[in-house]
């Protein structure tokens, strides 16, 4: 059964509701990120096609745009849809599970997950720092700002199984699991 936003926020006590919050702010943050990447791919290579059409000439920093912006809305969508639990699972057996075993698997699962983003996101960091050295060719932008997008994403990433290990010993385990039915809400 799917819970309306009101009745989701109103059925549960105020850490749960708090944890439930802390999500959906991830989720909108990391939504409009990609979506601002997205549009500002589409118009870089669209001004590039036409100028290509329209004058015969290159602009050549529009390739490097998607070479900066796609990072960014890759991290940004995974982050998301973590954040909504609409990541690629296979829950089969976990489903099948009684409460208790239940969330005992979802505890480590997120367990790992966190330490393992957190252990990723500090070895971003490393690659920023190497990379930080590089810059693109016409525009002379420091490629570690594309690689900023996976320390950014990782940590999302890391955050959002730690926001899942505490509605779970919160007892709002509920409230993780994917907030929209596939294909039937759209975004």
């Amino acid at each position: 059964m799917k819970l309306s936003k009101e009745s989701r926020h109103s059925e549960v006590d105020e850490p749960t509701s708090l944890l439930v919050s802390s999500k959906s702010m991830i989720y909108h943050a990391f939504k409009w990120v990609s979506i601002l990447a997205i549009v500002i791919i589409f118009l870089s290579l669209l001004t590039g096609v036409l100028v290509r059409y329209l004058f015969s000439t290159n602009l050549g920093w529009v390739t490097e745009v998607p070479n900066l912006v796609f990072p960014w809305l890759t991290m940004c969508a995974i982050a998301a849809a973590a954040a909504r639990n609409e990541h690629i699972g296979v829950e089969l057996l976990v489903a099948k599970l009684p409460r208790l075993p239940k969330k005992v698997v979802v505890l480590v699962v997120n367990l790992i997950a966190m330490i393992a983003f957190g252990v990723m996101a500090v070895h971003g960091l490393d690659v920023v720092e190497i990379a930080g050295s590089q810059r693109l060719p016409i525009t002379q932008i420091g490629m570690s700002w594309a690689y900023w997008s996976v320390v950014v994403g990782f940590i999302g990433l890391a955050v959002v199984s730690f926001i899942n290990i505490a509605m779970v010993l919160t007892g709002g385990e509920q409230f993780s699991e994917p907030q929209v039915s596939h294909g039937e809400d759209g975004i």
